[in-house]
């Protein structure tokens, strides 16, 4: 990380002392005089300062990361992590406090299980079970819907809630997220930098020092094939895992995984070493029973769904809610009211018809009543309600680009799309690959050149503010171009933006962002000073300097303050939101600093120097708008490709719709990417057939 670090830093350095340099010898040969000042000298001078001082501050950082400390650390990590996994737990169980109280077996693995393992326990009893293993590793296994999910984060808020001062914060990823390749130090840090903003240090310290209990969650989504054997991806991960030492023993985890996706793992002799494997049971009638007599606030209107429950414990009803997420599901969908007269929207007793006569039955008729239940119960953004069917629709077509990725593992640039994991920036592939990179080429060049037309004709207009202008005007066109054209086709295309997502950070974090941003806008504008003053020696000092001074300032304020409104880094639309936004208004801003200048150079007048300053900075947003602003173009090409008539329609405010369906419950979060509630409900709405155009 220190070399990476250390060359990225170089080669910043070399670029800004040859920015400065390339600067003012374009205007010693535009013929500028120069007066008392030397400007090569002093754009040289100028970037080596910005250089040193940027340097002193890496080494005060490397410094303070010696000095990490990490009980600190991890006690606002935990508090952090607490606050995300209640409301998780929350939204897993239907917007409720009550889960079932599954029980759970251990299932001896071929070789190398933890010590301390014993017969099982129930969902109540799994923190005292997971402290008994020596090492504590654990890999909860069961069927679809068992609930694995719901059980690891019981475990997790748990552990939390009594840990010491000394204990690891426990902590949940998505595999799905994981790379082909993963290194697990490097995974887990990068997560608690861009989920919980810890610092770069500190989350390198905090998982060197094993402060960090990893809960990876779904390990059978890794891979097409139901029956994975040793060369799969799955096996890849434990086998990573199975390194993952703390001193000379296994280091502390826990994962979840279908059994029959972990079974075919162990006949291909890979499996968790030192771990202790359970076994989620199937919720038996009874316990079902005793679940919605405590779940539900009416247990009277659930009278005949108990009795049927208790009278026929083998029947098609029992066996459709033998899962905890069947249960949560039949409680959430019966037991939604209307918020202004309490009215409940849906009988139980429909769960009684005969029609309903196996398990399947019942899982699809609860599945069918889910997202129509949701809909008119959950008001969209303004009070208005989403129609059922466009929700409908919506979601069909992000389960089956879902389960598309999923059952043929395609790739990207290198990258695999993930089978469950929804993320706005990523979801470009979803409207094909090959037009859309064609497409938005040519939208930036065209984008480009629009700015280019505007900014040429504006100068027409008012002679040559700056000369050698063509040679200048052809150098930025062929940059653009060039940096553009890079942008769309080589750019990182998992979306992988987080250097443009700005957080709500901490006071020392922001006064950090705003020193270098001020630095780097000040340096610019002080050339800029240097311009006018060598083309116009009469030009007032003191307008001259405040204007300066006020848009270095404001270039500042645009890159170190957090974007009005914008969500955390966490939030899975924040970077297309960041890179919309930054991708012009960044451009814009320096554009128009420097036709400014020019204008003040050349002596304008107010008005004029006003209307090239405001159309610069439009021309300018154009100009170089594809250039910061990739993963933004491959989002909005989405949005275009997405109408009803293709087939696979999606909302033009696509970001607002997913952020409802997480309030509403049919979406979760996790870590920086939406999922469905359940992998059932995905499945469910990807075998519907498609909307019609």
């Amino acid at each position: 990380m220190v070399g990476a670090r250390g060359r990225s830093f170089g080669f910043g350095s070399a670029a800004l002392v040859a920015c400065c340099g390339t600067v003012a010898m374009l205007v010693r040969a535009a013929g500028s005089p120069a007066g008392d000042i030397d400007l090569l000298g002093a754009a040289i001078g100028t970037g080596s300062f910005v250089v040193s001082a940027w340097g002193a501050w890496l080494t005060l950082r490397a410094a303070r990361w010696q000095e990490t400390d990490l009980a600190d650390a991890s006690a606002r990590l935990a508090a952090r992590v607490l606050a995300v996994e209640r409301e998780a737990r929350r939204q897993l169980l239907g917007g409720h406090d009550r889960a079932v109280d599954v029980r759970f077996v251990f299932r001896p693995s071929p070789a190398h299980s933890a010590a301390g393992a014993d017969g099982g326990g129930s969902l109540a009893e799994v923190a005292d079970y997971f402290r008994r293993l020596r090492p504590r590793r654990m890999v909860i296994t069961g069927a679809p819907g068992a609930g694995k999910t719901v059980l690891a984060v019981q475990l997790l808020l748990c552990l939390l809630e009594r840990r010491g001062a000394d204990e690891p914060v426990p902590v949940r990823l998505s595999l799905a997220s994981s790379e082909p390749h993963v290194d697990v130090e490097a995974w887990l840090a990068r997560h608690l930098v861009r989920v919980y903003q810890v610092p770069r240090q500190t989350a390198d310290a905090l998982v060197a020092a094993r402060r960090v209990l990893p809960v990876l969650d779904g390990l059978d989504e890794l891979d097409t094939a139901p029956c994975p054997g040793y060369g799969s991806r799955a096996a890849r991960v434990l086998r990573a895992l199975n390194a993952y030492q703390q001193g000379v023993a296994k280091a502390e985890l826990l994962l979840t995984c279908r059994s029959e996706t972990y079974d075919a793992l162990e006949d291909g002799r890979v499996w968790a070493h030192d771990a202790a494997r359970v076994e989620i049971l199937p919720v038996a009638a009874t316990e079902a029973r005793a679940f919605l007599d405590a779940r539900v606030d009416d247990p009277s209107r659930w009278a005949g769904v108990l009795d049927r429950l208790e009278r026929e414990p083998a029947g098609p009803l029992a066996a459709g809610l033998a899962t905890p997420w069947r249960l949560t599901l039949a409680a959430t969908v019966h037991e939604q009211r209307d918020p202004a007269t309490g009215r409940y929207a849906r009988d139980p007793g429909h769960l009684l018809d005969r029609r309903l006569d196996s398990a399947e039955a019942v899982g699809t008729r609860l599945l069918d009543l889910f997202v129509p239940a949701t809909a008119e119960l959950f008001p969209g953004p303004g009070g208005a309600r989403f129609d059922a069917r466009l929700v409908r629709e919506w979601l069909t077509t992000l389960a089956r680009y879902l389960e598309d990725n999923a059952a043929t593992g395609r790739t990207v640039a290198g990258h695999r799309l993930s089978g469950t994991d929804i993320v706005p920036s990523r979801l470009w592939p979803l409207a094909g690959t090959r037009r859309p990179l064609a497409t938005l080429v040519v939208t930036a060049v065209a984008v480009s050149l629009t700015g280019t037309a505007l900014l040429l004709g504006l100068l027409a207009t008012q002679g040559p503010l700056l000369a050698p202008w063509p040679v200048l005007a052809a150098l930025v066109i062929l940059g653009m171009f060039t940096a553009a054209v890079w942008s769309l086709a080589w750019s990182d295309l998992a979306g992988d933006d987080h250097q443009y997502t700005q957080v709500r950070a901490r006071p020392r974090a922001f006064v950090q962002r705003l020193t270098a941003a001020l630095a780097t806008s000040g340096l610019l504008s002080g050339l800029l000073a240097a311009l006018v003053i060598g083309r116009n020696p009469a030009a007032p000092p003191a307008p001259a300097a405040m204007t300066f001074t006020g848009c270095a300032a404001a270039l500042g304020l645009l890159f170190a303050v957090p974007l009005p409104g914008a969500p955390e880094s966490s939030h899975p639309a924040s970077s297309v939101r960041s890179h919309l936004v930054w991708g012009l208004a960044v451009p814009a801003a320096v554009s128009a600093e420097v036709l400014l200048a020019a204008a003040m150079s050349a002596g304008k007048d107010p008005v004029t120097v006003l209307a090239l300053t405001i159309g610069g900075g439009l021309a300018g947003g154009l100009l170089f708008a594809p250039t910061p602003a990739p993963t933004g173009l491959w989002y909005v090409g989405l949005l275009l490709r997405t109408r009803r008539r293709s087939g696979r329609p999606l909302p033009w405010r696509l970001g607002r719709f997913l952020a409802w369906c997480y309030r509403a419950g049919l979406l979760r979060v996790a870590g920086t990417a939406y999922q469905f509630r359940h992998r059932e409900l995905q499945d469910h709405l990807a075998r519907q057939a498609p909307p019609r155009p």
